[in-house]
This record gives C-alpha cells, sequence and structure tokens, in this order.
C-alpha cells in the first residue's frame, strides 16, 4: 500500500502541475472575452451602466488577472466620464493606485486625470453639464446621408428599405414621408448626400440618375417644386456639402475623369458653377467641407496624398484667394462645421486614442490657437450636422456580421456543431474569414484599413492595420497558399477604389497587382492552388470577364466574357481545374482551362457558395421562403445532382470557407439586425461663442 501511495502522489502532483497552467489559461481567455463582451455594451450598444456592472463583474471574478482587471477599471472610467466626472476622477485614480504595475493602463488613467480638471471648469463655465440624447431610434438610413433642418426639428434620410428614395422625418412626431418616387432598383437610381436651405423650405440633394451622372437636384419639403441644378454629364460624380447662409449657393465637390477631385460652388438661382479648389492625389475618395456662415471660407478634410490613414484640415477662401492647413496631426480629423457664429471650426479627432469633439478658433480662415477638447469618447460616430443654436446631430451604428464556426460531417453533410461566434472584437462590423493554408488562423476583414487575425491555438485576435492601401471591399479576402499574404479589392496609392493588393500577413505592407482601369472594374479574388496567378473579375462597359493573372509575367488572360449585366461572384475549385461562379438566377460550374459549363442551382437568391474541400461537393446558403434575410445552407453535388438541405440558417449568411480539415466551415452571419441611431449634443460650446 504503501508503494502504491509512493506512485501516485508523484503522478498526482505532476498532473496537478500540467492543469494548473492549463487552468490558468482557460480562465485568462474567459477574462478576455467577458472584456470583449464589456466592450461591445460600452461603445457599440451605448449602454455604459450595463457595461460598469460587467467591467465590475471582471474585477471580481477575475482578479488574479491583473491586466484585463485593470483595463475593466480604466473603462469603468471612461464610462463615469460619460456619465459624471466626479465618478470619473475615483476610477481613473484606482487605476492608478490599485494597479500600478499595468504601465499601458496607468498612463492612459493618468492622461485622463490631467484632462478633467479643464472638462470641469468647462463645464461650470457653460452653466449646465453637457446633455446627450437618443432622437431617433432604429434609423433607416445607416449610411447617415441626411441632415438636420435648421431648427433642428426634422431629419433628412436616404430610405434604402425603399429603393433609396429621399425621404424627410419629423424627430418629434416620429412620422416619416419620401419626397422621391423611385420604384426599383433596377433603374440604377438613389439618393446620396441632402442639405436644407436656411429657411428650411427646400432640400438640395445628390441623385444617381439611370443613365449614370450624379445630379444636384432642389425639391420643396412638401415635394413640390422639384428641379435639376446640376445635371453633373461633365463629371463621373458629385456630392453636397452644405448651403449658404444667404440661401445663393449650394457648396459641393466633383469628381473629374483624371482622378481630381474639385470644391465648387453653384449657383442656386441658375446652376452656374464656380470652381473653388482642385485637389489631386486623392483619387475617388469622399470628402467632408462646410462653408462658413459668412460665405468667405471653406474648411475641409481629406487624406494627405498617399497616407490615407490620416485625414487633416483646410480651409481656403470661397475665392480661391488662399488656403491655410488649419488642423495637421497624425490623427483622422474631420469636419463636423462652423459654430452658428463663426468664430470657430468643430471637427471629431481621435488623437487621444478614441474619437471626440474638437474646436479650433479661426480668424480671418486662419487658426487662432489650439485645439482644444469639448466631449470625449463619443464613439465611432457619423456626423449630420448643426442646428442654427449649435446642437449636434450624428449618427451611430450598430452591424450585424460577425465570424461564426460550424462543424459539417463532409459524407453526409450533418451539422456536428451549431455555429459559434469565433471572433470576438469589433463585434457586428466583421466579414469575409478565411482560413490560413495550415488551419491555425482565420483572417478577416473588420474595417477599411484594418484586418483580424485570429489564433485558434491560442484564442488571441491580433489587429493588422494596412499601410499603403484603404477601403477594403466588405466581402473579398483570401489567404495565399504559402500563407505569407492576403489578397484584397481596395484602394490604390491615389484613393482610388478597385486595386487588387496583396498584403502581408505579418506588416501589413501591401503590393498593387492589379489595377481597375478601362478594361473594367476589378470585383472579386481568388488565388490559384500554386500561388503563380490570381484570379478575378473586371467589370467592363459592355461585359464581364473571368481573368487569369500570371504573377510572373503580368499577362491577363480570360478564360470566360459574360454579358455586362447581373451580380456575379466565383470561387475556385480546390485543384484549381474549375471555378463556380454565380450571375442573377443560377450558380454553374465552369472549367478553367475553357468550355461549356454545369447548370448546378436555378435560383435568384444565391447569396454565398464555396467549394467542400475534397471539390465533391458546394455549399451554398438560399434565401428562407417567406423572410427577408435569413438564409438556409444547402450542398450540392459539383458534377451535379441532387441538392440537399441543411441544418443550419441564420440571418444574412454569407462569405464561407472551408477548414483544411473539411469538417469546419466559417462564414459571416448575423444573430441580430443592423441598427442605427440619431443621436443629438447640446450644452457642449461654452456661451459667447454660439
Amino acid at each position: 500500500m504503501k508503494k502504491t501511495n509512493a506512485i501516485l502522489i508523484p503522478v498526482l502532483v505532476a498532473t496537478l502541475g500540467l492543469l494548473v497552467p492549463a487552468r490558468g489559461a482557460v480562465l485568462q481567455q474567459m477574462a478576455g472575452e467577458l472584456f470583449e463582451k464589456a466592450l461591445y455594451v460600452e461603445e457599440a450598444q451605448g449602454d455604459l451602466q450595463k457595461a460598469i456592472g460587467i467591467y465590475l463583474d471582471i474585477m471580481k471574478t477575475f482578479p488574479g488577472d491583473r491586466e484585463v482587471a485593470a483595463k475593466a477599471q480604466l473603462h469603468i472610467g471612461l464610462c463615469y466620464e460619460k456619465l459624471g466626472l466626479a465618478e470619473a476622477q475615483k476610477a481613473f485614480q484606482k487605476v492608478i493606485s490599485d494597479f500600478p504595475e499595468q504601465k499601458e493602463a496607468v498612463t492612459l488613467a493618468r492622461e485622463k486625470l490631467s484632462r478633467l480638471p479643464a472638462a470641469k471648469a468647462a463645464l461650470e463655465k457653460s452653466g449646465g453639464e453637457i446633455r446627450i440624447r437618443k432622437v431617433w431610434d432604429q434609423a433607416i438610413d445607416s449610411f447617415f446621408y441626411g441632415a438636420p433642418s435648421p431648427d433642428g426639428k426634422l431629419m433628412t434620410y436616404v430610405d434604402w428599405d425603399n429603393f433609396a428614395n429621399l425621404g424627410i422625418r419629423n424627430l418629434a412626431s416620429g412620422e416619416n414621408s419620401l419626397l422621391t418616387d423611385n420604384k426599383s432598383w433596377d433603374t440604377g437610381e438613389m439618393c446620396y448626400q441632402s442639405v436644407f436651405s436656411p429657411d428650411g423650405s427646400q432640400i438640395a440633394f445628390a441623385w444617381q440618375t439611370k443613365e449614370g451622372p450624379v445630379q444636384l437636384r432642389i425639391i420643396g419639403i412638401d415635394g413640390s417644386g422639384s428641379r435639376v441644378l446640376s445635371d453633373g454629364k461633365d463629371t463621373t460624380s458629385q456630392q453636397l456639402g452644405a448651403w449658404s447662409q444667404d440661401g445663393r449657393q449650394l457648396l459641393a465637390y466633383r469628381f473629374g475623369a483624371d482622378r481630381t477631385v474639385e470644391i465648387i460652388l453653384v449657383s442656386v438661382e441658375d446652376g452656374t458653377v464656380k470652381p473653388v479648389k482642385t485637389l489631386s492625389g486623392l483619387g475617388a475618395i469622399s470628402i467632408r467641407l462646410c462653408l462658413s456662415p459668412d460665405a468667405r471660407y471653406i474648411a475641409y478634410s481629406c487624406p494627405r496624398p498617399g497616407d490615407l490613414a490620416n485625414i487633416d484640415i483646410f480651409v481656403v477662401a470661397a475665392d480661391g484667394s488662399r488656403e491655410i492647413p488649419l488642423v495637421s496631426h497624425p490623427a483622422e480629423d474631420v469636419v463636423l462645421g462652423w459654430e452658428p457664429g463663426g468664430k470657430r471650426l468643430l471637427f471629431k479627432s481621435d488623437r487621444t486614442g478614441s474619437m471626440g469633439v474638437w474646436a479650433i478658433e479661426v480668424a480671418e480662415g486662419t487658426p487662432d490657437g489650439d485645439p482644444k477638447l469639448l466631449k470625449s469618447d463619443v464613439g465611432n460616430f457619423s456626423p449630420l450636422g448643426l442646428s442654427r443654436d449649435g446642437r449636434l446631430f450624428y449618427g451611430l451604428y450598430s452591424g450585424w456580421s460577425d465570424i461564426y464556426v460550424a462543424s459539417l460531417d463532409p459524407e453526409t453533410g450533418q451539422v456536428l456543431s451549431q455555429p459559434v461566434k469565433t471572433i470576438l472584437r469589433n463585434e457586428g462590423l466583421n466579414s469575409a474569414p478565411d482560413w490560413s493554408p495550415d488551419g491555425e488562423m482565420l483572417a478577416c476583414r473588420t474595417s477599411g484599413r484594418v484586418l483580424f487575425l485570429h489564433s485558434l491555438r491560442t484564442g488571441v485576435t491580433r489587429a493588422l492595420t494596412l499601410k499603403k492601401t484603404g477601403g477594403l471591399n466588405y466581402h473579398f479576402l483570401r489567404w495565399s497558399p504559402d500563407g505569407r499574404r492576403l489578397l484584397c479589392v481596395g484602394a490604390d496609392e491615389k484613393g482610388s477604389y478597385g486595386a487588387l493588393n496583396a498584403v502581408d500577413a505579418q506588416t501589413g505592407d501591401s503590393e498593387i497587382i492589379a489595377r481597375s482601369d478601362d478594361r473594367g472594374f476589378i470585383f472579386g479574388c481568388d488565388w490559384a492552388p500554386d500561388g503563380k496567378s490570381v484570379y478575378f473579375l473586371r467589370r467592363g462597359r459592355d461585359e464581364r470577364a473571368l481573368i487569369r493573372l500570371d504573377l510572373a509575367t503580368g499577362k491577363e488572360t480570360a478564360p470566360f466574357r459574360f454579358a455586362n449585366s447581373g451580380y456575379y461572384r466565383f470561387v475556385l475549385s480546390p485543384d484549381g481545374r474549375e471555378v463556380a461562379l454565380t450571375t442573377q438566377d443560377k450558380l454553374s460550374v465552369y472549367p478553367t482551362a475553357g468550355g461549356e459549363p454545369r447548370d448546378l442551382v436555378k435560383a435568384k437568391d444565391i447569396n454565398a457558395f464555396t467549394w467542400t474541400r475534397d471539390g465533391k461537393f458546394i455549399l451554398y446558403g438560399l434565401l428562407r421562403k417567406g423572410t427577408k434575410n435569413i438564409n438556409d445552407l444547402w450542398r450540392i453535388p459539383s458534377a451535379g445532382g441532387e441538392a440537399q438541405k441543411l441544418d443550419l440558417g441564420m440571418i444574412n449568411l454569407m462569405h464561407m470557407r472551408v477548414h483544411p480539415d473539411g469538417r469546419r466551415v466559417v462564414f459571416t452571419a448575423g444573430d441580430r439586425p443592423e441598427k442605427a441611431e440619431v443621436w443629438v449634443m447640446e450644452n457642449f460650446l461654452p456661451p459667447g461663442k454660439k
């Protein structure tokens, strides 16, 4: 018996020695996941009290994870900063006193504490606290193309549920009405930006016509008196900025065929265009601009040429005589508008690590002092405009798209495990996942400039910021066969969209390997299995073509050409010998060497598809009858045969990719609909400055 105990004790000690660090790793992962949940509640949902509760739970449940606990305490301070200064000061001080070894959290807490006295003084000077309230829940326009009326009682919007018509909402009553009458997506017509006249009786808006040009139009708030102010025939596009306070001019900008952006003033009386400033090196990238109340100066924000990550602010005289850099900083600084008195320009900036509202005084078109923070930690908001009494209207968006992983039996198609949300950072805004060739990593798009790389082994998600490109397409991301690069469609070095980029998976450096040009716009991408060539679609004026690009020679060949109609997507087979392709009404398989296709499925609502790893089946998502956005998972033999419905369905299921093990499948989907809200910020301008 003693001998048995002598053997068991060392074994138990050794076993426990293995279990303790394993348990620690599990607890660390659980703490991290709960922190990500709290971060989502705080930043995306804006429920600060609920977020504080979760942060407190983290500190109570995982006291041993000092790093996560310190971050939780820091974010309690950030939440209280939005709710009340006294509580924020105590929370930040607690980070410094309780977590002195957590240098990053302590540094941020010290920075916050250094700004709190100034913020408190500003509030006392203003005679009350800043008020923020929601004025439109479940807003229709998630792109926030609208603007408030001068009195702040009405709001324009684009109705994406009704063929992108221009709408107007009474914010008090909640009543919506449409001012345009587009009746089908097939027309190609839609509304973009809109602004109110200074007396609030009319609305100017940008309208995409079925012939192609974007027109500038004016219409009464009751839908009467619609007229075209600028037909846009001499531009590739044009968009609105503001309506002058004297009612005589519209501030706008237009894109030239030479990829320039021209700031213009348009006469409201007869549509006469007065050029003000031409910007080069930006390509087809949107800018934000506003006109000073006296119409003497135009403020605009745009990226630096060749540096799309940093956005600066400039002021140009309305007569084009001179221009002054107003705000130059390695951050995203975006114009919000001139305060009603015209003495200061308001802008948003992430220079402190989170997006806030800032102001800089301006005298005769030049900066008069340094920028000052008015409100921190507003969230990733979209500016809508200012009312004449100085209220700031803005939009907040919480997306629906997340990355899920499920398991299937490759032989029977049986669902072995239901979908599990796998990437918990930036929830609601992730898309286009793909597996690394070794199956240990997941990549996905999370914003126009950032990819997430998620380790399945450690559970850690790393952000990869792209250094030379931006505007990443929501749908297309492919890992190279050697695992070193990621293929995506985004902007080129001048900001023009439609460049095929190969991004270094370690550094974020990118190389443009194909460009959109007169032959057609690049859409979709995939690697050949040997990594020596890539495939993509070119959408030309008269036709669309599947292109094979030899990376060594740069030579393009077109195995297939199609009529220029419908919405095409494709996925290359695992052996590269075939390509699955969807048109508006069917899913087909084409030999990449050329030849006749095999039509597999006839349906108009195929939103996603991919090959199984053995190439025997194609998985695809099909809209469930009687629903607007629920897609069921199906599979069909790639050689042709009977389709099989699988026991899996989710909101907007798309972007499917099968793991190298042949069993796991990753995809984009949602467990909730997207949500857009309109908020208003009041009492944030000190007296005497409005």
